[in-house]
């Protein structure tokens, strides 16, 4: 069985994760509703907020490398400051998300052309050029710093920022897309809109349209338009420009562009695959990683104690320990001990009571990507001990198929947890030691308590334990 592993790593295939990729995550966020010189907005703030938690509960960005201004804090000064921290904190294997809700302002030049600036909590249209924030000061951020991958996601409309094109490497046409998207370098835009274009904001959505849609694209996957569990800025800005031109009726058109010649591209990858009942996140990241880094191949695994009875018992005790192949299949270790009695069995001993020990391997194969429902099959070995008489011994097999559920989190009793439940049926045949003589046959039940779950990654962290 050990030999097949790597076929069925490979046969149910390797995610590939963030940490794959990035070393780091850091992210600067700016939302600024109350601006001292020019109109108010009412949900710069709560954009930039429920962007902070989706970076964080989403797509594992460390809180202490992001960075929140809002309001009264997003001074030109201060915003800048923040541009230089980050150049100096992020590294070649790093990414940076700057994200910006506000204003934005574009003026033309005298001998043509045109300048975009963004607008700081302190930013006067009367005087942009020493008040604002130059859009050109984004290409030179990306210029100076060392991240591998920059996006810039500004919730304003502007123009003027010198910019080499929309698009990089194809992805049907260019082989091994992915490695080599992450793999060079990329500095990246998608802005709201374009100039003489208008934020569109409504109570109804509490967010503008472009925040809106960047939540439901992000957050809720709906921009992973290939369904591969990664999302790219190419993608991310097809759907951005098909939804915020619809919710803003043809008023607002988000724009995506390439602020150098590189062919990188900044990708999300979700840390968060599904989300159980009690809010306890399962991810599958380590089999890849194990997988490569190590010849002792190890898995995810889940551990379980539990109570359980039959129709040979009342009363038992088991450990489970699981294995998980791939995110939804596991393979299920167990030994249970019990007492039976001898006549349940028709035996005429002059013990009544027979110790039993039940070795068995299992199949569980969930309903979904580290879900909380399964069905299991699988073969157990019994070993039943006369505790009188000592020469008396028994062995037998059983073929079980069953239904579990983990996730609980109430109590049976006031003293005893309930943390999962599976129930077992299948058919047994038992036979006496020595003698190779069948005794007993029949149909088996099996109904275990779980009162301890613990989940854990290969490394030895535990995720979830009670």
């Amino acid at each position: 069985m050990y030999k097949l592993l790597p076929i069925l790593l490979f046969a149910y295939g390797l995610a590939i994760t963030t940490e794959d990729i990035y070393d780091n995550s850091y992210a600067l966020i700016i939302g600024i509703d109350k601006y001292e010189n020019v109109r108010s907005l009412d949900y710069a703030v709560k954009d930039a907020e429920d962007i902070q938690s989706m970076l964080v509960d989403k797509f594992n960005f460390q809180q202490d490398n992001i960075v929140l201004l809002k309001n009264e804090q997003a001074t030109q000064a201060s915003i800048l400051q923040e541009f230089s921290n980050i150049t100096k904190k992020a590294n070649d294997n790093d990414r940076v998300l700057i994200f910006f809700a506000g204003h934005g302002e574009t003026i033309d030049l005298p001998d043509g052309g045109e300048m975009g600036f963004l607008l700081p909590v302190d930013g006067d249209k009367t005087d942009l050029y020493l008040s604002a924030i130059k859009m050109e000061e984004l290409r030179t951020l990306s210029l100076l710093s060392d991240a591998k991958h920059i996006l810039y996601l500004v919730d304003a409309c502007y123009g003027g920022i010198v910019s080499v094109g929309a698009r990089g490497l194809d992805a049907e046409s260019t082989p091994n897309y992915l490695d080599k998207i992450t793999k060079y370098k990329s500095r990246q835009i998608i802005s709201a809109g374009g100039r003489g274009e208008e934020v569109i904001e409504k109570a109804e959505w509490g967010h503008s349209a472009f925040t809106k849609n960047l939540l439901s694209g992000l957050r809720d996957s709906k921009a992973d338009t290939d369904s591969d569990g990664i999302i790219t800025v190419q993608e991310l800005g097809t759907y951005l420009q098909k939804k915020v031109t619809i919710d803003s009726d043809n008023r607002q058109t988000p724009k995506t562009r390439n602020l150098t010649t590189d062919e990188g591209e900044f990708v999300f990858i979700s840390g968060v695959e599904n989300k159980r009942t009690n809010e306890i996140s399962i991810a599958d990241n380590q089999i890849q990683k194990d997988f490569i880094q190590s010849s002792d191949l190890k898995f995810n695994r889940d551990s379980y104690n539990s109570f359980f009875a039959s129709l040979h018992s009342p009363f038992g005790l088991m450990i489970e320990d699981d294995r998980f192949i791939n995110p939804k299949q596991a393979i299920s270790f167990s030994i249970a001990i019990s007492p039976s009695s001898s006549h349940v069995y028709g035996l005429d001993n002059t013990a009544p009571i027979l110790l039993t020990v039940s070795p068995s391997f299992s199949i569980k194969n969930y309903l979904g990507e580290s879900g909380d429902i399964y069905w299991h099959y699988g073969l157990v070995f019994k070993l039943l001990a006369d505790q009188k008489e000592k020469d008396n011994s028994y062995y037998g097999f059983e073929a079980l198929i069953g239904w579990g559920q983990i996730g609980f989190k109430g109590n049976i009793f006031p003293f005893i947890p309930i943390r999962s439940i599976k129930l077992s049926t299948g058919y047994q045949i038992l036979f006496q030691a020595g003698e190779n003589r069948n005794i007993d046959q029949g149909v088996q039940f099996i109904v275990a308590i779980g009162y301890k779950h613990k989940r854990s990654y290969s490394e030895g962290v535990t995720i979830y334990s009670d």
